[in-house]
């Protein structure tokens, strides 16, 4: 790593810079520690001067030397240095750090010396007073043009020696800091030379791989970008070369992701080449998971394993209907074409289309004509063979006639609820019928449809318990098709329910809407039957159904006009224990 010519420029670069630092840190290391020292003089200097004016007025040391000695030790408190007053016979008359009685005559000391002679003394020496090395300096009290006394403003040499050494830290830190910032512009400026050098050996690698969609450009002036725009355009004509055979294969891509279509292609072997998305969604499986493996691994199909084992050996195209779990029962259209070179059938794809809803809607059409045709024919025949029996002679017998004609009226009513029920159902359907919102109290509601049904229940001796949990939210929904709805839904309870059984309409307010829900003890349903109760014409036991008047329409209605208004429904049955129904509409369709 450090052979490489970043390092190298690096390496350069730092020596350089650092020989120029360590030298302009010795100078200023110098200069500040002179300045430092400068200033620590003219602070000592001030303070002398200070306390000497204000000292002055005390001339008489005899009197006043209490005074002096109070006074040299408040001083020195407040300046944080050593204060001594000396008289102008060289006595010490008061000092911040010793007593008085302690201390020798001063007049030999050579600050004192200067400035009893009416100058500034300063020295730099060992106390022998204090015990180590001080910095003095002395200026003379003067009183009416004498000299009266000496003020002496001292500090240690080793804080003088703080400071200085706080000076070589900082300067020393400033080099450190100018070092390492030294180091990063070094490896900025280096790097942008060999980046792009490593940047462009990396593009050849790749494009010796084949990626040959990668670009790299400098924008340099100068022979990096030279080189590198050359590279690129090597890379722009192979690149070229491919471009058609990746714009076909996109192409390809894209059509098979959009298809709602399956499409799976397997080689010579079984083994799955490709699959959609499409084939994804259906199994519930994973693109990466199924190349090269069989389509009885993945799909667990022996009826698809089959057709495609059999599309391998055919030059034909093959199409059958398969029922595969997808996950659930499903019903598919598979269309296979033979995979074909110069060497004969090299694979099959194969495309599934779900037919599943298609069969669905095919088998309710039938059912749907079967059961209109059957339930027609079923009161016209009845009502047919009644008139001709009458036409044959029955009129003749009042009683007779009276009874056969009772009859053709009761089918004749059977049939107009058959017609009124489909056309209901083919409006709602349609979305034909205007669906009128207004505020809807669903007690009225309920009021109603038991009004309308109570005789009926009476007549079967029928308890009928009402539940209405206050407050009930006022809904916007269609009066007329709510009516039919709870009709529909207390009629059947009241038909399938037998004799001094019991049906109850409980009333909740719930997700801002209203939950109704309509029980009874009557026969119950199947389970079998559940999941086709909504269906047109659908009837659990169609001989009884047919018995009580219904028309199998019923349901069907209360499913379309719960899915008009938003709502739905739910369905919960034992058999021989009754049924339980519980729709819920929101305040408003849509909501």
């Amino acid at each position: 790593m450090f052979r490489s010519i970043k390092w190298r420029l690096t390496a350069i670069f730092f020596s350089v810079t650092a020989i120029v630092l360590f030298i302009l840190g010795f100078y200023l290391m110098a200069a500040m520690e002179q300045y430092s020292y400068n200033n620590t003089r003219d602070k000592l200097n001030s303070y002398a001067r200070l306390m000497a004016r204000n000292l002055s007025g005390y001339a008489d040391p005899g009197s006043n030397k209490g005074i002096y000695e109070e006074y040299a030790r408040k001083a020195g408190n407040e300046i944080n240095a050593r204060v001594t007053i000396v008289g102008a016979d060289g006595e010490v008359l008061g000092d911040s750090f010793l007593d008085n009685d302690s201390m020798v005559n001063h007049a030999d000391r050579p600050e004192i010396k200067q400035a009893l002679s009416g100058k500034t003394g300063e020295a730099e020496r060992f106390s022998s007073s204090i015990g180590e090395k001080m910095v003095y300096f002395a200026v003379p009290v003067e009183d009416q043009n004498r000299v009266a006394g000496v003020v002496r403003v001292a500090i240690p040499w080793s804080e003088v020696e703080a400071g200085q050494s706080h000076i070589r830290w900082t300067i020393g830190a400033a080099i450190f800091m100018a070092l390492i910032l030294t180091v990063l512009v070094a490896s900025s400026f280096t790097s942008s030379i060999v980046i792009p050098l490593q940047e462009m050996t990396r593009v050849a690698e790749q494009m010796a791989e084949g990626k040959l969609e990668t670009n790299f450009n400098t924008g340099a002036k100068n022979e990096i970008g030279t080189l590198s725009r050359a590279l690129n355009y090597m890379s722009e004509r192979l690149r070229d070369t491919f471009s058609q055979i990746t714009e076909e294969r996109n192409k390809v891509k894209a059509i098979l992701t959009s298809m709602n279509d399956g499409v799976v292609a397997i080689d010579r072997n079984g083994c799955i080449l490709l699959i959609n998305p499409a084939v994804e969604r259906m199994f519930d499986i994973k693109y990466e998971n199924s190349l090269g493996k069989s389509m009885i691994e993945v799909v667990r199909n022996f009826d698809l394993e089959r057709l495609l084992r059999e599309a391998l050996t055919s030059t034909a195209s093959i199409t059958r209907e398969l029922q595969m779990l997808a996950p659930d029962l499903r019903t598919f259209r598979v269309s296979t074409a033979p995979l074909t070179n110069e060497s004969g059938v090299v694979g099959v794809v194969a495309v599934l289309r779900d037919i599943t809803a298609f069969r669905e809607v095919e088998r309710m059409k039938t059912d749907f004509v079967a059961n209109v045709s059957h339930e027609l024919r079923t009161p016209l025949t009845s009502i047919k063979g009644f008139v001709e029996t009458l036409l044959d002679g029955a009129m003749e017998d009042p009683v007779t006639a009276r009874h056969f004609l009772g009859i053709i009226n009761d089918e004749s009513d059977r049939l107009n609820r058959l017609i009124i029920d489909l056309l209901s159902l083919s409006r709602i359907e349609a979305k034909q019928q205007e669906v009128h919102l207004v505020a809807l109290d669903m007690k009225s509601v309920i009021n109603n449809t038991l009004s309308v049904l109570s005789p009926q229940a009476n007549e079967k001796k029928l308890s009928l318990d009402v539940d209405i949990i206050k407050p009930l939210p006022v809904i916007r929904a269609d009066k007329d098709m709510i009516g039919q709805l709870l009709i529909n839904l207390v009629d059947n309870a009241v038909k399938y329910t037998p004799e001094g059984g019991g049906i109850g309409i409980r009333a909740e307010a719930w997700n801002s809407g209203v939950k109704v829900t309509v029980s009874d003890t009557g026969i119950g349903i199947p389970r079998e039957s559940m999941p086709r109760l909504f269906e047109r014409f659908y009837r659990v036991d169609k001989a009884r159904s047919r018995e009580m008047g219904g028309t199998g329409l019923g349901l069907a209605i209360v499913k379309h006009i719960l899915e008009v208004h938003g709502g739905t429904i739910k369905v919960k049955s034992r058999l021989g224990m009754g049924s339980t129904f519980t729709f819920y509409l929101p305040a408003e369709p849509g909501k």
